[in-house]
């Protein structure tokens, strides 16, 4: 259990790294490609020791697939990598879970994209934004179908705990990555850039 919620915990705060040293160019490109295929050995592993994690982390990698996430060559040499080593291990999976996790995943980007441009032409007062924004800011339409394959005992619950771990250290690098920018400016973001610029030091 506590190999997963390390071991996604990282992932997530790796491909965000990952992500603006191309994107945004927040962050050094050659710790990227460095980080790249160390994220991936440790996700394919993740993937090998354990048929759910393998359903997780597949849905998650056939989202970004699906919606052309992976726009840059560190992440065009991950996911090529962690492409031949599933082949290689032979990763069992859950086909049904991963099915709907994969949907939702893609479903989760299709929110995340509409928010990101049409951020300015909606009404930023009014609740329903503020929840579409974290909702789907998020991802959590894939945490939603998560916690009820988690409840139908589908998937051990611990899996759910590692989800939240992931986004959060997922969102994490991106506010110290916004505030670098100079995008943030909050008593959160200014607390969030001591701790997450600890780690990334």
């Amino acid at each position: 259990m506590y190999f997963f919620l390390l071991s996604y915990f990282i992932l997530g705060a790796g491909i965000k790294y990952i992500d603006d040293a191309f994107d945004e160019k927040t962050f050094s490109k050659i710790i990227a490609v460095v980080l790249t295929p160390l994220l991936g050995i440790l996700g394919v592993y993740a993937m090998f020791i354990d048929p759910v994690s393998a359903t997780i982390l597949l849905a998650i990698i056939g989202g970004v697939l699906i919606k052309g996430k992976v726009d840059n060559y560190a992440f065009m040499g991950g996911a090529s990598l962690v492409i031949c080593l599933v082949l290689i291990a032979r990763i069992d999976f859950l086909i049904i879970p991963l099915i709907i996790l994969g949907s939702a995943a893609v479903l989760d980007e299709i929110g995340n994209d509409y928010i990101d441009k049409n951020k300015d032409s909606l009404n930023r007062d009014k609740l329903t934004y503020k929840f579409a924004v974290y909702f789907f800011g998020q991802r959590w339409i894939m945490k939603v179908l998560l916690l009820f394959l988690v409840l139908i005992n589908i998937i051990p619950f611990y899996f759910f705990f590692a989800m939240i771990l992931f986004d959060y250290a997922y969102q994490a690098v991106n506010l110290y990555s916004k505030i670098k920018q100079g995008k943030a400016n909050t008593w959160t973001a200014r607390k969030a850039l001591a701790i997450v610029g600890y780690i990334f030091k």
